[in-house]
C-alpha cells in the first residue's frame, strides 16, 4: 500500500523567553547575549502513515502530540525535518476556528467550506446531510454567537467531516456534544475507516483508541518512544504513566495467609492459577500489588460457556508506608478500590466490574495494621459470544468519587469463551417478549 503521510526526521522547537524585554532585547541585539532557551516539542520523528490505515497517538500531556497534528495538517511549519502529505486533509483540531459569530449557521457551513477547499456547488450538495448530522434543528439560520457551546461543536464537527477528505486528523473531537451524539462521531468515524480512507487519531481514551487504530504510536516528551501494536504500546504509556516506585512490589512482605491451589474444584470445574510475576504485563505504583491469583469456575483449564459461574480469588499485599504517602499526596480516604475489566480480542471492553458498584465504596481493610488481605467474587455466567477474553485486574486507594490508580495487571487472565449458539454482537441478553394481537 502507498504511503500518504511520510514524517522524516521531524523536529519543532520553541525559544521561550523569560519576559518581553529580552525578547525585545534580543530582536534588536541580534548579536548579543542570546536571551532565549530552546523548548524542543518535537525531536527528530520518523514515521509512515499506509493509505486506509488508523494510527493513534497517545502520550502524557504536554508531550507533543498535537504540534505534530498541527504541523501535519499544515497550521504549524516545522523547524528540521520533511513531512510529506498525499490527499485532501480534514483536520479536527479546534472545532469552529473559522466560524463567524455573526454569521448564520448555514453561512458558517458556506464560510468553512470555503476555507477547506469546497467549492460553493460542493457545499450545496451537502448541506443537508451537514444540517442533518450536526441535529440544531431552526437555529441553523440564527447567528453563531447564540448557540450554546454543544451545538457550536456539533455543526463545527459535522462541517469538518462532511467535506470528503481522503485523511481525517481528530485531536480529542470526539468528546463534543452529549453521549449519544459522541457515538453518532465514532459510528462516522468507523464508516470512514471502512471506506478505506486514513485516520490520524490522538486520545487519552487508551481503550477506544486500542479498539480503533491499527497501530499506536507514543510520543514521550518530544520523543518517538514506540510505534507499533496497540496492545505493546499502550502498555509502554501506562509504564511511564505510572513509573514503579523504589518502595514497589521490590519489598517483599511475608504472607499472612494462602489461597488453596486445588486445580479441579469439589464440582469438577477447573481453577486456573495465574502468574502475576510477568513485568510486560503491568504497571503502576508498587503501593499494592496481587501476591497470588487464580481463576475458577472454568469448564477446562482457560475455557468457559454460558453455564459456568466464574470465580476469582487474590491475595492483596501493600506497604503501609507508601499508603500513607499516596494517600497524604493526593487527598484519597485509605481504602482499598478493586475492579476487573473484560476485553474482548478487538481491544473493546465488555464489562467492568469493581467494589465501588456494590453498596460500599471500597473494601473496609485497615490498610494501616495490617499487610494483606484475600479478596472474593464470584460472576454470574455471561452470555457472551464464542471467542477470546482478557481480563483486567486493577487497584486504586480511595473510593468511586475520590481515588488514586496504583496498579494495573494488563490482559493478565486470557480465557476463551465456548458456545455453539449464535450470538448478534457480542453478549446475549436474557429477555422476554409478548406478542399483543392488534384489536
Amino acid at each position: 500500500m502507498n504511503n500518504v503521510i511520510s514524517v522524516r526526521d521531524l523536529t519543532k522547537a520553541y525559544r521561550l523567553y523569560h519576559s518581553k524585554s529580552d525578547r525585545a532585547r534580543e530582536i534588536f541585539l541580534p548579536f548579543g547575549k542570546p536571551r532565549h532557551k530552546v523548548h524542543h516539542a518535537l525531536r527528530e520523528i520518523s514515521f509512515h502513515v499506509q493509505e486506509g490505515e488508523s494510527v493513534g497517538i497517545i502520550g502524557r500531556n504536554g508531550s507533543g502530540k498535537s504540534t505534530l497534528l498541527k504541523i501535519l495538517s499544515g497550521v504549524l511549519a516545522p523547524t528540521t525535518g520533511d513531512v510529506q502529505v498525499k490527499g485532501k486533509i480534514a483536520s479536527l483540531l479546534e472545532l469552529g476556528a473559522g466560524f463567524n459569530p455573526e454569521l448564520t449557521g448555514r453561512e458558517n457551513i458556506y464560510f468553512n467550506g470555503a476555507l477547506m477547499g469546497c467549492s460553493r456547488a460542493q457545499i450545496e450538495e451537502r448541506i443537508d446531510e451537514i444540517i442533518a448530522f450536526a441535529e440544531i434543528g431552526e437555529f441553523i439560520d440564527q447567528p453563531v454567537k447564540v448557540y450554546s457551546s454543544g451545538m457550536f461543536v456539533r455543526l463545527a464537527f459535522s462541517v469538518s467531516v462532511h467535506v470528503d477528505p481522503d485523511i481525517l486528523i481528530v485531536d480529542e473531537a470526539l468528546a463534543v456534544g452529549d453521549v449519544r451524539f459522541q457515538k453518532k462521531c465514532v459510528d462516522f468515524m468507523r464508516r470512514f475507516k471502512e471506506s478505506g480512507k486514513t485516520i490520524l487519531f490522538v486520545s487519552h481514551d487508551i481503550f477506544t483508541v486500542k479498539s480503533f487504530c491499527d497501530r499506536l504510536i507514543l510520543i514521550n516528551n518530544g520523543l518517538l518512544e514506540a510505534i507499533g501494536d496497540p496492545d505493546e504500546v499502550a502498555n509502554r504509556y501506562y509504564q511511564i504513566m505510572f513509573p514503579k516506585s523504589d518502595n514497589g512490589t521490590s519489598k517483599q512482605i511475608q504472607a499472612e495467609g494462602t489461597l488453596d491451589l486445588r486445580h479441579v474444584g469439589a464440582d469438577g470445574r477447573y481453577w486456573l492459577d495465574v502468574d502475576v510475576r510477568s513485568g510486560e504485563k503491568q504497571w503502576g505504583d508498587g503501593a499494592v500489588w496481587i501476591r497470588q491469583l487464580r481463576v475458577g469456575g472454568l469448564r477446562e483449564p482457560n475455557l468457559f460457556n454460558w453455564e459456568n459461574e466464574l470465580e476469582f480469588e487474590a491475595i492483596f499485599q501493600w506497604d503501609p508506608e507508601a499508603i500513607t504517602r499516596i494517600c497524604q499526596e493526593h487527598d484519597v480516604p485509605p481504602k482499598l478500590l478493586i475492579g476487573f475489566r473484560f476485553e474482548n480480542s478487538q481491544g473493546w471492553v465488555i464489562t467492568n466490574f469493581t467494589n465501588s458498584m456494590l453498596d460500599e465504596d471500597a473494601i473496609e481493610v485497615n490498610l494501616f495494621s495490617k499487610t494483606e488481605c484475600v479478596i472474593r467474587c464470584k460472576i454470574s455466567p455471561i452470555k457472551l459470544a464464542a471467542g477470546h477474553y482478557f481480563i483486567t485486574p486493577g487497584i486504586a486507594i480511595g473510593t468511586k468519587d475520590s481515588l488514586f490508580p496504583v496498579k494495573e495487571y494488563t490482559n493478565l487472565i486470557h480465557l476463551y469463551c465456548d458456545t455453539d449458539k449464535s450470538v448478534i454482537g457480542q453478549m446475549a441478553l436474557d429477555y422476554h417478549m409478548t406478542v399483543v394481537e392488534a384489536v
